[in-house]
């Protein structure tokens, strides 16, 4: 073998052990509060609502998380009733757009405080979105 074509395959190997590497310690943590992970900051994958309009990009609206809004997961495993109350107390909206395997029929227009879920015997199962439109 040329010393290239060996010189290649170590840093072919060692860029993979530091892949491998990161990705482990990505994995785990790495902190320094005994292997316990402290989140930091707010869940950026949150679907919260209600949301309100924040500008225009390219002519269409954009929009940002109200003072009040609140994570939709909150509504997971609740009777509707209660999500609907749950729901209503951040000034948002409820439409159930699968019930039980079978789907409704839903508004389509953009709403930034309605909610659209699935339920199962009665209660949220799902999160389907915030805003809706087509």
């Amino acid at each position: 073998m040329s010393g290239q074509t060996v010189h290649r395959r170590l840093l072919s190997v060692a860029a993979a052990t530091v892949s491998i590497a990161l990705g482990a310690s990505a994995l785990t943590g790495c902190s320094d509060d005994g292997g316990e992970s402290k989140s930091r900051g707010r869940d950026l994958t949150a679907l919260r609502c209600p949301m309100v309009q924040s500008g225009q990009n390219g002519g269409v609206n954009q929009y940002r998380p109200a003072e009040n809004a609140f994570d939709t997961a909150e509504l997971l495993g609740l009777e509707l009733a209660e999500a609907r109350a749950k729901a209503a107390r951040h000034s948002c909206e409820i439409v159930v757009s699968r019930e039980d395997g079978k789907s409704r029929p839903v508004p389509i227009e953009i709403d930034p405080a309605r909610i659209y879920v699935y339920t199962a015997q009665g209660v949220v199962s799902h999160i389907e979105g915030v805003g809706g439109g087509l």
